[in-house]
C-alpha cells in the first residue's frame, strides 16, 4: 500500500543518526583556510577579497575556541612565520 501516514521513512526504526558524520575535521579545516589566506596574503599583498575573507574566517576561529599557539604551529608546519 506504500507510506500513507506522511512520514519521511517508510519503517518506524530508521537509524536517523546512520548518516555520514559532518563535522569531523571542522577545525584543522578552519586554521588550514586560515592559514592558506596568511600564505596569499604574502604572497599577493591585502586585497579586498583577502580582507574580507580574512575576517570571517578569524570570526571562524574564535567560535571554535583555536588559540594563538595553535595558529601558529600550523603555521610553522606550513614553513611560515607570522
Amino acid at each position: 500500500m506504500g507510506n500513507t501516514s506522511g512520514a519521511k521513512y517508510k519503517h518506524m526504526m530508521y537509524n536517523v543518526s546512520r548518516a555520514s558524520q559532518k563535522s569531523g575535521k571542522k577545525l584543522e579545516k578552519a586554521i588550514a583556510r586560515y592559514v592558506d589566506l596568511i600564505k596569499k596574503e604574502a604572497d599577493q599583498g591585502e586585497t579586498k577579497w583577502i580582507y574580507k575573507t580574512k575576517e570571517r574566517a578569524q570570526a571562524r576561529l574564535k567560535r571554535y575556541g583555536v588559540t594563538q599557539k595553535m595558529i601558529d604551529e600550523a603555521l610553522t608546519k606550513k614553513g611560515l612565520t607570522k
